[in-house]
């Protein structure tokens, strides 16, 4: 993904969720509910995360998983339904969507798209802005204190690792 279209996918999670009145951390039921979807939390092997329409809006049926890692995930599908999907901003593409499933076989066909909602759930959950402000507070010796990052977002580890690297402020190696 180049940095232009990760500087879209940025402004449209934050567009969304500044929509939705949501305040950090996120509470990721209240913004499928404040954006008139279902979601689901069931027991499932097939696929971690899909998204679907139901009736005129859609439902999100997660796997039952430990808590950051499924906040991570409910936005991800969030991410599908607006760049993929076109929920309430492409009418063309939400008429001609289908469900979008998320498994590790189908993220290996679908490397973009599964690049471009972890983008789109990380700015979610961790805007640009605010994510700076507290790495900053958060530099002690050259050194970013990465478990105190991610409980402020109330993310995973990984998660705050990754927001990082794409916002550039943490390196690759």
């Amino acid at each position: 993904m180049n940095a232009q279209r990760r500087n879209q996918i940025n402004i449209l999670a934050e567009k969304i969720r500044s929509a939705c009145d949501l305040s950090t951390p996120v509470d990721v039921d209240e913004a499928v509910r404040r954006l008139g979807g279902v979601l689901v939390r069931a027991s499932i092997e097939e696929y971690e995360a899909k998204i679907e329409k139901f009736n005129d809006s859609f439902k999100i049926t997660i796997s039952e998983s430990p808590g950051l890692r499924e906040r991570f995930s409910i936005a991800h599908e969030i991410g599908h339904l607006f760049l993929h999907m076109g929920y309430l901003i492409d009418k063309e593409k939400w008429e001609g969507a289908e469900s979008y499933r998320d498994s590790v076989y189908y993220r290996y066909g679908h490397s973009i798209e599964e690049s471009e909602a972890n983008e789109f759930a990380a700015a979610f959950l961790m805007p640009r802005a605010e994510f700076v402000q507290v790495a900053q507070k958060n530099l002690v010796s050259e050194t970013y204190e990465l478990e105190s990052i991610a409980s402020y977002f109330q993310a995973s580890r990984e998660a705050a690792l990754y927001r990082g690297r794409g916002l550039r402020l943490f390196s690759w190696d």
